[in-house]
Order: structure tokens, then C-alpha cells, then sequence
């Protein structure tokens, strides 16, 4: 085999926009090749920064164009709704911190991307970028839709899924004060539609109770706040505190609308 096969194929790839090749692919494109003389010419292309891996064992290369050299690796829009969908063919979804940044709704940086599989899966470092993996028994019943930009495509939790999310799971944001944060950002892209979604696939009755007390807290008298009041009117609701497990005090003030307790010195640190 001519030592610049692979290569070749690469550039003819990136030419082409695709920064997306799978080692099969390659195979077949060179029948007259063995597979260790492709794993070779491939680890000499990994070596160069031309093509890094995308996980381990799935037969996924990522080409890295000349303007993403620096960074190790194509934006993530290029190439994870094509290695989870498509090479590890599993669904998945962006969530929390990482949806609302996608939603634009993020007022912190947010360091790495929060991806919601069905198995757990071990962290992923792709160049620079930090994949951390999130267990949901069925990813794919969350309500999702395109978060797409001029380098691609993937798929993130809507925001009502996502403010749901981050008020039920407040450990991976980092928590309570981090979440009011985010969910103050996010809120006006809440819709009644999109909130009675997220309830029927995905919200477990004391979620919505924390995500109401939370977006009373974020804004008196919003209107996201003030459906989710309404809807849980008729639905039995016993009182909870704002976050997971916290034992209750004295000073907690019991908001009723929610029944959610929250803290005395969070309500003042968050007026």
C-alpha cells in the first residue's frame, strides 16, 4: 500500500465536508490492504494531529481541519450526533448545563458537555473537548429538537426538558444556587406546550414541584411559575424540600403554591 492511500482518502474527505470516516469505510475504500497496514498508516495520521479518535473501539476517525488544529478536534457539532447516532448506535440527547447553553440560556462557561445515554459510558476526551455521560433509562422519551450550527447538528433536550432536568438533578449543575442561575436565563423560553411535553414524558410530580418554587424564586409572579402552579392544582403533592435530600429546618419557608421548603438564607442570598 502507497504510505499516502489513507492520507489521500482523508483529504478527499475534508474536501468534500465530511470530517466524519469510520475504519470500515476506510477498508473498503482499499481492498488491497491489510488491516494492519490501515491501523498504521492511520496512527501515523492520529500522531500528526491530522485525524484523532473518537472513543475508543468504535472504528471512528474525526478528520481536524487546518482552523481546528489548535483545539485537537472539529467543533462537536460536526461529529457527536453522527458518533452516537450513527457509530455506537445509541440514543442520546445534550443536557442540562450544556442545553442551556445551547438554548443561549447559560450564564456560566460550561467545561464540558453533558451527554444523556441509556448505559453508563465513561468520560470522552476528544481533543479538548470533555464528553461526561449521564444514565437515563430511555433518553430517546425526553422531548428534543436540532441545536444546529454552520458546523453541524446535534440533539439537545428542549428547554422545558431542560429546566425540568437541572430542578430534579441539581448535583450535576452544580447546585441549588447554580441552577436558580441558569433557569432565570432560561425561563423565557418556557412555553405551556412545551412544559405539558416535558411533564407527561419525563416529570415526576416532586421534579415539577422544585422547577415551580425555583421559577417563583427566579422571577415573582412569572408566567412559566404560575402554570406550573396550576397544573399542579389537581395532582397530589406532599411537602418536599428545594433540593434532593436536604433535611428540613425550622427557618425553612414552606412556599405553598409548590409546596417545596426553601431555605431562609437561599431566599436571601437569591433576592
Amino acid at each position: 500500500m502507497s504510505p499516502f492511500a489513507v492520507s489521500d482518502l482523508i483529504d478527499a474527505a475534508e474536501r468534500s465536508g465530511k470530517l466524519n470516516v469510520r475504519t470500515a469505510e476506510l477498508a473498503a475504500q482499499l481492498p488491497n490492504t491489510s488491516d494492519e497496514a490501515l491501523r498504521h498508516s492511520l496512527d501515523r495520521l492520529r500522531r500528526r494531529g491530522r485525524i484523532v479518535r473518537a472513543g475508543r473501539g468504535a472504528g471512528h476517525w474525526l478528520v481536524v481541519p487546518l482552523q481546528d488544529s489548535a483545539s485537537g478536534a472539529p467543533p462537536i457539532e460536526a461529529w457527536l450526533h453522527h458518533f452516537m447516532a450513527k457509530s455506537l448506535e445509541e440514543p442520546y440527547y445534550v443536557g442540562f448545563l450544556s442545553a442551556a447553553e445551547a438554548h443561549g440560556a447559560s450564564p456560566y462557561a460550561v467545561m464540558v458537555t453533558q451527554v444523556v445515554v441509556p448505559r453508563p459510558r465513561r468520560p470522552l476526551i476528544v481533543g479538548r473537548h470533555r464528553l461526561l455521560f449521564t444514565v437515563r433509562k430511555d433518553p430517546s422519551a425526553v422531548p428534543t429538537q436540532w441545536h444546529e450550527t454552520a458546523a453541524g447538528r446535534f440533539l439537545v433536550s428542549t428547554p422545558e426538558a431542560t429546566a425540568l432536568e437541572l430542578a430534579a438533578r441539581q448535583d450535576l449543575a452544580g447546585g441549588p444556587g447554580r441552577v436558580l442561575e441558569t433557569l432565570r436565563a432560561l425561563a423565557p423560553s418556557l412555553n405551556f406546550d412545551g412544559l405539558r411535553e416535558a411533564f407527561g414524558t419525563m416529570g415526576d410530580v416532586p421534579a415539577i414541584q422544585r422547577l415551580g418554587a425555583f421559577l417563583n424564586l427566579a422571577e415573582k409572579g412569572s408566567m412559566p411559575a404560575e402554570m406550573i402552579a396550576d397544573w399542579l392544582a389537581s395532582k397530589p403533592a406532599r411537602a418536599i424540600p428545594l433540593t434532593p435530600g436536604t433535611p428540613s429546618q425550622d427557618t425553612d419557608h414552606l412556599n405553598p403554591a409548590f409546596k417545596v421548603r426553601v431555605p431562609a438564607d437561599f431566599i436571601t442570598a437569591n433576592a
